[in-house]
């Protein structure tokens, strides 16, 4: 993998806003890069790293994951041939603008049940041949990715805001923050149902001491949904 030819903007920006009196620091992973943007890069990165030239990549995903095309566009750049489970038999490659954009970067696309692609993330993945890239490309690698958000802050906030799906951001933070941090990690869960996610990144954080407050009353039922008042 030739990551130096990958258009970077790493370390991402850190934009101050100042509201009520506080300071207000965003970090502006969405700026890393126009289709691998937010934390999606800093998951793939190790994960491309340890492949071998051209070696087949099979990765897993719903109709509107932000996850498969990034993947796609990246195994594209790197020359690797991948296939996208998707989460929906009823579904085809013309059924939005993600998947013809998968298609477009030459993803194979196959669609399954929900309840066979349920089946296989409780398997952990198997059954496919090729290099297993779990949905929404979680790992340890992923966690290691994006535990250098934690080491890019300038300094230590007193508040820590994370939005959460398969918690593999939030675990990559919290294992790279030291022990007795005084951060107090906010996590605001966009899926329904995380309660496994949820116990494993508590237990993390019980751990070392920090602070963790979860909250999982803004899934609003389906991923990416939102209100005016959050």
């Amino acid at each position: 993998m030739k990551s130096d030819q990958f258009p970077f903007n790493l370390p991402s920006p850190l934009e101050k806003l100042h509201l009520q009196g506080r300071d207000l620091w965003i970090k502006r992973d969405d700026l890393i890069h126009p289709i691998v943007s937010g934390n999606k890069w800093r998951k793939l990165q190790g994960f491309f790293k340890i492949l071998a030239p051209g070696e087949p990549i099979t990765t897993f995903g719903g109709a509107f994951s932000n996850h498969l095309p990034a993947a796609a566009f990246a195994a594209k750049h790197f020359g690797h041939p991948i296939t996208g489970v998707v989460r929906g038999e009823e579904l085809n490659a013309s059924s939005n603008d993600l998947l013809k954009y998968c298609q477009a970067q030459g993803m194979a696309l196959e669609f399954v049940p929900r309840s066979a692609f349920r089946s296989l993330r409780e398997s952990g993945w198997t059954g496919y041949e090729g290099r297993v890239l779990p949905e929404g490309g979680a790992g340890l690698h992923a966690m290691e990715g994006c535990g250098a958000i934690w080491k890019e802050l300038a300094h230590e906030p007193d508040h820590l805001v994370l939005a959460s799906g398969t918690g593999t951001t939030v675990s990559g933070i919290l294992a790279a923050m030291p022990p007795y941090c005084k951060t107090k990690v906010h996590v605001v869960s966009a899926v329904k149902g995380a309660h496994k996610e949820r116990a494993a990144v508590q237990q993390q954080a019980l751990a070392k001491h920090i602070t963790l407050h979860w909250e999982d009353e803004t899934h609003f039922g389906v991923l990416g949904k939102w209100s005016p008042s959050l």
